[in-house]
């Protein structure tokens, strides 16, 4: 199915600006679309390239009906190319492979779309191939790269490109758009789905990403918070080996930390766990040795470190520290 640009929620200067480029008929030959993983980059890039193959494209990009949709949906339009990592990283070969096509006679007279994502993967050798092709493109080609962190793209690729920036969407944006995801939608409690985006920062990629395990995690962390047990503790860390220490997983308990923070001070009127105010209110009145405001802070430092076996006995010693058990 093409996609149109309305299908994009949330990023209305980024798609002000892609229509613009549209209705001129005037579309650089680069342009970089930057912000946060998950914001709607890729989804974008892609709405835009069909409007570009489109025969009669809308204010809303692609048509949707014309041979050129039609065979953009069925993933077989000769001049589209999605150009993704095969390994951690975008290689020379896959720049060259892309090059090679390019330079070849166009197989319609509709432009060449390429989406390079994410580009901010590219190796040394295969960022200095690109920026030749950036140079010097082939004509009616349109390179769209898709990068989660531009800063890190060598400066002369930066600038031989259209920026387009996509910038973090509100919690309630990001809410709506869980709401009505396949993968959430009736499926997830809508206080899950809010804690959810509550704590995504501003990215439904991110959130999605934390849904399927966030409503069990909030309920074992609010249990050790609320009855302090060493067991529990022990077994919760050691669930933290390998695949286990996933990026995001202490979403649930900072939230938790947090609201109990604000509840402990006689605060929170704007916690984000509203639906266990009640426990958490119960938690709150027995503070831990420094507070819960020195909780939070431990928890949001192991949160930031990267994935070791140290952060299982880490979170040990938060546990007993924070229940007098150490």
């Amino acid at each position: 199915m093409v996609e149109p640009l309305s299908s994009v929620v949330g990023q209305e200067r980024a798609l002000a600006l892609l229509r613009m480029y549209i209705g001129a008929g005037a579309v650089p030959q680069g342009l970089l679309f930057s912000g946060e993983e998950g914001v709607g980059k890729e989804k974008a890039a892609r709405a835009f390239a069909a409007a570009l193959l489109c025969r009669k494209p809308g204010a809303e990009g692609a048509c949707g009906t014309c041979p050129d949709c039609r065979l953009l949906a069925s993933g077989a339009h000769p001049n589209f190319f999605f150009i993704a990592p095969e390994t951690q990283f975008l290689r020379i070969d896959e720049i060259r492979a892309l090059q090679e096509e390019l330079a070849l006679k166009a197989f319609s007279d509709r432009p060449r779309a390429a989406i390079l994502c994410p580009a901010d993967r590219m190796t040394p050798q295969a960022a200095n191939a690109l920026l030749k092709t950036l140079e010097e493109p082939p004509p009616g080609a349109h390179l769209i790269l898709v990068a989660h962190r531009a800063a890190i793209l060598m400066p002369t690729i930066v600038s031989r490109c259209q920026r387009i920036p996509f910038f973090p969407l509100a919690v309630g944006t990001v809410a709506e758009i869980l709401s009505r995801h396949p993968d959430a939608g009736g499926d997830v409690p809508p206080p899950v789905i809010r804690l959810a985006a509550a704590v995504s920062g501003g990215s439904p990629g991110r959130a999605l990403s934390l849904l399927p395990d966030l409503a069990d995690e909030r309920e074992a962390w609010l249990a050790l918070f609320s009855n302090p047990s060493p067991a529990a503790a022990i077994k919760l860390a050691e669930s933290w080996k390998g695949e286990g220490d996933a990026p995001g997983r202490l979403a649930a308990p900072l939230s938790l930390a947090r609201d109990l923070t604000l509840l402990s001070s006689g605060g929170g009127a704007d916690i984000i766990n509203e639906d266990l105010r009640e426990p958490l209110a119960s938690a709150a009145s027995r503070v831990p040795a420094g507070g819960w405001d020195a909780a939070f802070r431990e928890l949001l430092s192991i949160s930031r470190m990267p994935p070791q076996a140290q952060k299982r006995l880490m979170l040990e010693a938060f546990f007993f520290g924070l229940h007098g058990k150490g």
